[in-house]
């Protein structure tokens, strides 16, 4: 167990570091050698995290244990891993009918890298909340914040956009080196798939889950 351990975390780092420093050629290594228990051991991190900050956050908003305890299970399990792998099974998929050949354990490890953007905006989000609550993140009247001046929101607004690109940079290797795809079979890809996340969005912006999109 331990050894095993030590290798998924081993290729933990490596996913997140090449993600971060060489995207192209740690994808294209995905391409020829999947490691999805790393990109699994990955992503449960970032579930727990989720988890945790978002039962902290019930709690510290005077909630009882009960909405504590939803809280866990809504932003680990079902938020972070949930949407994870059906999010990795729809681009495997849509894919696969595009003419994709590669395996769904490939797009699963190639999937999980574009969560590296999504960990760094979450960051950031949270530092801009606690220095100016910019975003509307967390009722600001619960933790006594105050909005930051127009500065602050178009710096985040600008973090924003470039965490966003990154990640649909992300996706687009994943459809290219991965997947396999042409330029136009990405396009078609990307049409298919882009509803689908907007209407993800828009569910959990109309349900409350949060007040900005997640990327």
């Amino acid at each position: 167990m331990t050894d095993w351990l030590r290798a998924a975390l081993r290729e933990t780092w490596r996913l997140v570091a090449g993600v971060t420093r060489r995207p192209v050629e740690t994808y294209e290594k995905i391409a020829r050698v999947p490691s999805p228990r790393g990109a699994v051991v990955f992503i449960g991190g970032l579930a727990l995290v989720a988890a945790g900050a978002s039962a902290a956050a019930a709690v510290a908003t005077g909630s009882g244990p009960a909405r504590a305890a939803a809280g866990f299970v809504l932003w680990g399990p079902v938020g972070v891993f949930g949407v994870y792998l059906a999010a990795s099974a729809a681009i495997w998929l849509v894919g696969r009918a595009l003419g994709s050949r590669a395996t769904f354990e490939a797009f699963l490890t190639a999937w999980a890298g574009s969560y590296v953007p999504t960990a760094a905006w979450f960051a950031g989000l949270t530092l801009f909340h606690v220095l100016f609550v910019p975003s509307g993140f967390l009722d600001p009247s619960a933790v006594g914040g105050v909005a930051g001046p127009v500065v602050v929101q178009v710096a985040f607004l600008a973090f924003s956009v470039a965490a966003f690109l990154w990640k649909a940079l992300l996706l687009y290797l994943t459809l290219r080196v991965v997947g396999g795809l042409d330029f136009r079979r990405i396009v078609a890809a990307a049409a298919i798939l882009a509803p689908v996340a907007i209407a993800y969005w828009l569910l959990g912006l109309s349900l409350g889950w949060f007040k900005v999109p997640l990327i």
